[in-house]
């Protein structure tokens, strides 16, 4: 799925594809290409966060499923920003569908 497929979603308003070391790839959507950067910086920074959390999830809990973990969801007042694999996504959520949104990204980053 190409990121011009997630960004005609409702609500979306950027969305951008980084790799492993934050750099963006390709980058679709109303930001700013300096802003683009920071947000695959951060989200790269947040799946490595959010991949140490879910292992001691699992073990604290003693239950299966949680590692690795699909994705992440940050939701604020007005806009959310999300992320599967190395895909991140900035929506409003007055707009946008969260499950659609994270369904799309899921699919995107499985391709």
């Amino acid at each position: 799925m190409s990121l011009r497929k997630i960004l005609v979603l409702d609500g979306v308003t950027a969305v951008c594809r980084f790799r492993d070391d934050g750099v963006v790839m390709e980058a679709e959507g109303v930001l700013s290409q300096e802003l683009m950067e920071r947000l695959a910086k951060f989200a790269q920074w947040y799946r490595r966060m959010v991949s140490g959390n879910t292992d001691l999830l699992s073990l604290f809990t003693q239950m299966g499923g949680w590692s690795p973990s699909q994705g992440w969801i940050v939701q604020g007042e007005g806009m959310t920003v999300c992320s599967a694999g190395n895909l991140v996504c900035m929506f409003e959520n007055a707009q946008g569908s969260l499950n659609q949104i994270m369904r799309a990204l899921g699919e995107a980053a499985h391709e």
